[in-house]
């Protein structure tokens, strides 16, 4: 009887290797064999599920937003106030920052290069999510508004994009600089002052 693989499962063992191997060696110096020995498998076995080392970034950064985007969604529809909307967004974006600390490296190395970013379609993958969190909030930010939950002064679509900013930067510093956990929850802790503070009215 034929061995059942999961698919599914492999592509996360492939990934996982590959994060492992462009930590350790940098993206340019690394080679799809040293990902094959590091998922333990055949060259053969690893082209079939990636043809070539410039399918693997895209997919690497996928692991860790696909999850927040299906979480977002969950969240507009869980029936939670505007401004709850809004700061829960904010908690689940700073999640799993631990796990996203051990590719910042490989996210410069390779957003830092704009010929292979574009290349990558790494550049426009970060723009359209950026951009997908930007209408998340200002979605948020309307709806309160419209039913008269949220302050009408406030420039939805700015703020918006300041929130995003802020989330990206808190947690780029958290990432690079390894900052002490209880320090960000308290940074954290200000920030959902001052959104509510701003917002309610």
């Amino acid at each position: 009887m034929p061995k059942i693989v999961d698919k599914a499962a492999k592509r996360q063992e492939i990934l996982e290797a590959a994060i492992a191997v462009f930590v350790e060696k940098g993206y340019h110096s690394a080679k799809m064999a040293d990902i094959a020995i590091a998922a333990r498998m055949g060259k053969g076995t690893l082209y079939e599920y990636f043809p070539t080392k410039e399918s693997l970034p895209k997919e690497i950064f996928n692991l860790f937003f696909a999850g927040l985007d299906d979480q977002l969604v969950q969240l507009q529809q869980a029936g939670q106030t505007p401004i709850e909307i809004i700061v829960t967004g904010i908690r689940l974006s700073f999640e799993g920052m631990d796990e996203f600390a051990v590719v910042t490296p490989l996210c410069f190395e390779l957003l830092g290069n704009k010929t292979l970013s574009e290349s990558l379609g790494l550049s426009a993958y970060f723009e359209g999510w950026l951009a997908q969190l930007n209408q998340f909030f200002a979605n948020a930010l309307v709806a309160g508004q419209n039913d008269g939950q949220i302050n009408p002064d406030v420039d939805a679509k700015a703020f918006a994009r300041m929130l995003v900013s802020i989330i990206d930067g808190m947690g780029l510093h958290y990432c690079m600089f390894q900052m002490d956990t209880e320090a960000f929850q308290r940074q954290c802790q200000e920030l959902e002052a001052m959104i509510r503070q701003r917002l309610n009215y």
